[in-house]
C-alpha cells in the first residue's frame, strides 16, 4: 500500500477515502488509531489514506484536484463575503417568516428526538419453531438498535449487530465458540466490515486482529500474550499474497512466504531483521 494523503485527524482521512471510493479507488487509513493515545496533541504525520501500489498515482490526482477546488473555494466565498453589502433590517413580515421557519425547524428536530427515543419494542423469529427465539430485533420507536442472533439455538444470543441511526450496521460481537463470551468485537463503517479483533484465550488481550478496505481483507494478524506479531498475512484484492512468521517464537517475524492465485504456499525466503 501506498500512502497518498497525510491527514491532519481521523475526520479528514475519511473524507479523503470517501473522496477516493466515490472514484472507484478503494483506501485504508493507516494510523487512524494511533490518535487516540495522543490526547490533545496534534497528529499529524501518523495518519495516512494509503491506496494499493497499481492506484497510487491515479489516487494522487484526485487527491490534488480536491485541495486545489478546495483552496479556490475558499478564496472565492473569502472574496464574495467582503464585497457582499450588509443586509437591510429585515421587515415584520420577514421576521415572521423566519420564526415561523424556526418553530418548524425545532418542531421537526423534536419529532425526530421522539422517533429516535421512543419506547424500546422488540420483534422475534423462531425459524425452526422449536419454541426458541432465533434472532430479536430491538428497535427504539422506528429505529433498529440491535439484532440479536442465537446461532445453537440455545436460548442465548451469541452474536449481536449493533445499528446506526442511518440502519447501517456499525459494530458487532460474536460468541463463535458457544461459551457465553463474547470473544470478537468488529468495527464497520458505512455498513461494511473495517476491523476484527478477537480475544480467543480470555485474557484480555488480543489474540488475533483483521482489517479490510471497503468491506474486503486487507491485513491478518495472530498475536502472543505479549502482543507479540507471530504471524502476519497481507491481501490484494481478497487474496492472500504474503505471509510473515516467527518461527522460533522470539518476538521476531523472520521468515516470509509467498503465495499462489488459491492460498498455497510457492516460495518461501528469510526475512532481513532490523538491528
Amino acid at each position: 500500500m501506498t500512502p497518498v494523503y497525510e491527514a491532519a485527524n481521523s475526520t479528514d482521512a475519511y473524507l479523503v477515502k470517501n473522496l477516493l471510493e466515490q472514484a472507484g479507488v478503494p483506501s485504508y487509513i493507516r494510523g487512524e488509531y494511533l490518535q487516540g493515545g495522543l490526547g490533545d496533541l496534534p497528529a499529524g504525520g501518523l495518519i495516512h489514506v494509503c491506496v494499493a501500489d497499481s492506484q497510487a498515482e491515479h489516487a494522487r490526482e484526485i487527491v490534488l484536484d480536491w485541495e486545489q477546488s478546495s483552496s479556490r473555494d475558499g478564496d472565492d466565498f473569502a472574496n464574495e463575503a467582503s464585497e457582499t453589502p450588509v443586509a437591510p433590517p429585515a421587515s415584520p413580515s420577514r421576521r415572521s417568516a423566519i420564526v415561523a421557519l424556526l418553530i418548524g425547524a425545532v418542531a421537526g428536530a423534536f419529532l425526530t428526538w421522539a422517533t429516535l427515543r421512543g419506547p424500546p419494542t422488540e420483534n422475534g423469529v423462531d425459524y425452526n419453531g422449536d419454541g426458541i427465539v432465533d434472532e430479536r430485533a430491538i428497535f427504539s420507536g422506528d429505529v433498529l438498535k440491535r439484532v440479536e442472533f442465537d446461532r445453537n439455538r440455545d436460548g442465548k444470543a451469541d452474536a449481536v449487530s449493533h445499528f446506526d441511526r442511518n440502519g447501517a450496521v456499525s459494530q458487532g460481537q460474536n460468541d463463535d465458540d458457544f461459551d457465553g463470551r463474547m470473544e470478537s468485537a468488529f468495527e464497520y463503517l458505512h455498513g461494511q466490515w473495517l476491523t476484527q479483533t478477537s480475544d480467543i484465550d480470555g485474557d484480555g488481550s488480543p489474540d488475533y486482529q483483521s482489517e479490510a478496505i471497503s468491506g474486503v481483507i486487507y491485513s491478518e494478524e495472530w498475536l502472543d500474550p505479549a502482543g507479540h506479531v507471530l504471524k502476519r498475512a497481507r491481501y490484494d484484492d481478497g487474496r492472500i499474497v504474503t505471509s510473515d512468521l516467527d518461527s522460533n517464537r522470539d518476538g521476531r517475524l523472520d521468515t516470509r512466504r509467498f503465495h499462489d492465485s488459491i492460498g498455497e504456499i510457492e516460495k518461501t525466503e528469510p526475512l532481513k531483521l532490523a538491528k
